[in-house]
């Protein structure tokens, strides 16, 4: 532990004379170790080689699945969308001339039918014992008759 210090603190006073007392000396260690000295002040050229593989490939990556769900999920939303519209167009269509149209043509036939019906249905007592005296003489002539 004590060795480490030591190192440290040599480490200390080197960068004090070199970068503090006399920066000189470091510039001249600069020019006659450039490559060294180009090399270390890029750090090794870690965060270009990033730059150049994980970040472009992400945002490369990022740009196809963008282009994928653009063209397939939003056209396969965008569709289904349209395909509901027309769905539904030709189920109001149906509903309005097929069922709507079924529905009151039961009660057109009923209304006009009904007119004739209002000659019979006159609330008579007296009128519906005639037409079952009639019913009772036609229903004994065809049994007593036709057999």
């Amino acid at each position: 532990m004590g060795f480490s210090v030591v190192i440290a603190l040599i480490g200390i006073g080197v960068a004090q004379k070199f970068y503090v007392k006399s920066p000189e000396i470091s510039e001249q260690l600069a020019e006659r170790f450039a490559g060294p000295h180009r090399l270390l002040s890029n750090k090794y050229y870690v965060d270009e080689l990033y730059n150049a593989t994980v970040i472009s490939g992400t945002f490369g990556a990022g740009d196809g699945l963008w282009a994928v769900d653009r063209t397939v999920v939003d056209g396969a939303v965008n569709g289904a969308g349209k395909l509901t519209v027309v769905g539904s167009w030709f189920s109001g269509l149906t509903d309005r001339k097929v069922v709507d149209g079924l529905v009151n043509f039961v009660g057109w036939i009923v209304q006009e039918s009904s007119l004739a019906f209002r000659r019979f249905q006159t609330g008579l007592v007296q009128n519906y014992a005639l037409l079952m005296l009639f019913g009772i003489f036609a229903f004994v002539g065809v049994y007593l008759f036709v057999r």
